[in-house]
């Protein structure tokens, strides 16, 4: 299934788009996909991961026009997926 069916499932969208509403859905997946490899670095927003999981409710904040609630609300989430890479660096840097 691709991203943008993945994101019109989570977000109940149940019926056939018009050209616009893909339009703008499409934008807000690539603003989303931008702010969190932003935040995080190189992100896997194709297989069930957490930045994954991210990218879809940002999508859902987005609609509701609540970027900044997304960013309050997941501050913590993007910050332990910073450590997470910060430390997969450290060992792979000590290990190497």
């Amino acid at each position: 299934m691709a991203l943008i069916d993945d994101v019109k499932d989570y977000l109940d969208i149940t019926w056939e788009m018009d050209a616009g509403e893909l339009k703008k859905l499409s934008g807000m997946i690539e603003r989303g996909k931008e702010y969190l490899q932003g935040k995080i670095g190189n992100c896997d927003f194709e297989s069930e991961t957490r930045e994954k999981a991210l990218l879809l409710d940002y999508c859902m904040y987005a609609r509701a026009g609540q970027i900044p609630d997304f960013q309050k609300n997941y501050h913590s989430d993007i910050i332990a997926l910073q450590m997470n890479r910060w430390r997969a660096k450290q060992n792979a840097e000590n290990t190497g």
